[in-house]
């Protein structure tokens, strides 16, 4: 069985600077190239080799080996070249499935992911955002009731095994992505809806917004894309008391079916390796801050805390900086 530390760094993989011997986070981040966006100096992902290598560049997008930088080129000649930049985008995603250079990138969606930090509105496909290493953007909410004598009891699905991504794996009662121009708040209240037919009014009066946890994760078979991408990522969190007459059941078919967990039997699914390792990284962050995990109980407690807010490698609001 893993330690708690090892289920928050299975999520966290991506090695970190060291000051002792710096060898795994020089030799990690060498090899991958950096995608910029027009008019900013500051990069927005992470490209690993194999994707420049197979990828249908296009006019629209300019190489720079000797740097590894990937630069989208700003459109000459028209007022509305934020526009022209996501139609460049979607014209190169397009070409890449016509020419079925990703057998594994999923089928076209019009599902838009924003990319983070950017300074203008400018959004990808969620199914190619892996393929760019921009900074994937979810809302994630852990829903718990409690039972006579005041334990708290958890409502955790199950994946479908014929999912694409995490097949049987357990997760968060409520979680998606947040679309281009929705809040984590918002993509929660209509997450709830759509996947746990939630009353609207009943989510909206009674949840709790509990902060965030972020990670840098590179991808493996699990994930269901390409292998070896990267993945810094951010989840808003939210917390839901529901009372015992609220029962969970499958919406959909990505849910196979609920269960009501306690504390111990979600702790040992953790250790065991069944929760989707975000989700295990939330639920992490959700014992720490109810006091289930504390510097008393837990040795590596200090290190687990600082690797579920690690610091994202690229910029996350237009008006900051990544130093």
């Amino acid at each position: 069985m893993r330690t708690n530390l090892e289920i928050v760094q299975e999520c966290d993989n991506f090695p970190y600077p060291d000051l002792s011997n710096n060898t795994a986070y020089a030799n990690a981040v060498e090899p991958l190239w950096l995608f910029y966006l027009p008019d900013d100096p500051e990069p927005h992902g992470f490209l690993i080799q194999s994707v420049v290598d197979r990828m249908p560049w296009t006019p629209s997008f300019r190489l720079v080996p000797d740097s590894k930088e990937v630069r989208l080129l700003k459109p000459q000649g028209r007022e509305d070249w934020q526009a022209a930049c996501n139609e460049a985008i979607d014209e190169l995603l397009d070409i890449a499935r016509a020419q079925k250079a990703f057998p594994r990138l999923g089928k076209k969606r019009d599902e838009k992911f924003p990319i983070v930090g950017a300074k203008f509105a400018i959004s990808i496909e969620r199914s190619a955002m892996s393929l760019f290493g921009i900074i994937g953007q979810g809302a994630h909410m852990t829903v718990y009731t409690r039972t006579s004598s005041g334990e708290m009891q958890f409502w955790i699905p199950q994946r479908n095994a014929n999912k694409s991504t995490y097949p049987n794996m357990l997760d968060q009662a409520v979680a998606g992505g947040v679309a281009q121009g929705e809040t984590p708040f918002e993509c929660i209240v209509r997450e709830a809806g759509e996947e746990a037919a939630l009353d609207e009014e009943l989510v909206r009066r009674d949840i709790v917004a509990a902060g965030t946890v972020t990670w840098f994760n590179i991808s493996d078979q699990k994930a269901g894309g390409e292998i070896g991408l990267m993945n810094p990522g951010v989840l808003y969190v939210y917390d839901l008391e529901v009372g015992p007459e609220v029962v969970f059941k499958p919406v959909d078919d990505d849910i196979q079916s609920f269960h009501l967990m306690g504390v111990d039997e979600v702790k040992d699914a953790m250790r065991n390796g069944e929760f989707k390792s975000s989700c295990a990284a939330v639920m992490m962050d959700f014992f720490i801050r109810h006091g289930f995990i504390t510097a008393e109980n837990e040795r590596d407690y200090v290190e687990i805390v600082s690797r579920l807010h690690r610091k994202l490698p690229f910029r996350t609001s237009p008006g900051g900086s990544w130093q």
